[in-house]
C-alpha cells in the first residue's frame, strides 16, 4: 500500500490528472503504461468510483494545495481536509453516525477526524458522502456495505492543519501501513 503525494497541487483537474500519470508512472515503472492506465479508467457503480480494470486498487483526494492518490491490492478510500471554519452542527446531526458525534462536536480537531475517516470509508465502498446510513467511523474497523473494514488516521507529510485518513477491505496485514511518496522526489 503506498500513498503518493504532493503539496504543490493547483486544484485544477487537468493537474490531478498529471500527478496520477506520475504516480502510475512511478508504481508501474513505465509511462507509457501508465498513461494506457489513465486512458482506461472508468467510472463504476451508481456513484461512479473510478476504477481501471486489471490494476490495483486506488483512491485519490485532495485538499487545498495537497493532492494525494492510495495504491493498494484491495479497495481503498482516501480522505485530505484541511481544517477551515464551518458551521458543523447540522452537518453532524444529519451525516454522522450518533457514535462520532460527541468527538466531532469537540471542536475542529474532532470534527475534521471523523470527516475525513467517514469520507474514506465511503470512497471506500463506493458509496455517496450523502448518505447519511454511514456507520461509525470513529473507531479502528466497521463493517459497510456487507464488507470489514479498517479505518486509520495518518499524517500526509507538508500538510499541516489537515486531517487524512485511509480505509481498506480487511484481509490483508493487520498492521500494514502505507509508504508515503512525495512525486518528483523520489528516484
Amino acid at each position: 500500500m503506498i500513498i503518493y503525494y504532493t503539496n504543490r497541487y493547483s486544484g485544477k483537474k487537468q493537474d490531478s490528472h498529471r500527478l496520477l500519470g506520475l504516480a502510475l508512472a512511478d508504481h508501474t515503472g513505465d509511462a507509457a503504461a501508465a498513461e494506457e492506465l489513465i486512458a482506461a479508467m472508468r467510472e463504476e457503480g451508481c456513484y461512479g468510483k473510478p476504477v481501471i480494470d486489471g490494476f490495483d486498487c486506488f483512491s485519490i483526494s485532495h485538499s487545498g494545495s495537497t493532492w494525494a492518490v492510495l495504491i493498494a491490492d484491495r479497495e481503498c478510500g482516501l480522505d485530505i481536509q484541511y481544517h477551515r471554519d464551518r458551521k458543523t452542527g447540522s452537518i453532524i446531526r444529519r451525516y454522522f453516525a450518533a457514535e462520532d458525534r460527541e468527538e466531532a462536536a469537540s471542536g475542529p480537531d474532532g470534527f475534521f477526524r471523523i470527516w475525513v475517516r467517514r469520507e474514506a470509508l465511503i470512497k471506500a465502498a463506493g458509496m455517496s458522502v450523502v448518505l447519511t446510513d454511514v456507520p461509525p467511523a470513529g473507531g479502528d474497523h466497521a463493517e459497510y456495505c456487507g464488507r470489514c473494514w479498517r479505518i486509520s488516521d495518518i499524517a500526509i507529510p507538508g500538510a499541516d492543519g489537515s486531517s487524512a485518513a485511509f480505509c481498506i477491505e480487511s484481509g490483508g496485514p493487520a498492521d500494514e501501513e502505507p509508504v508515503f511518496r512525495e512525486i518528483g522526489q523520489h528516484k
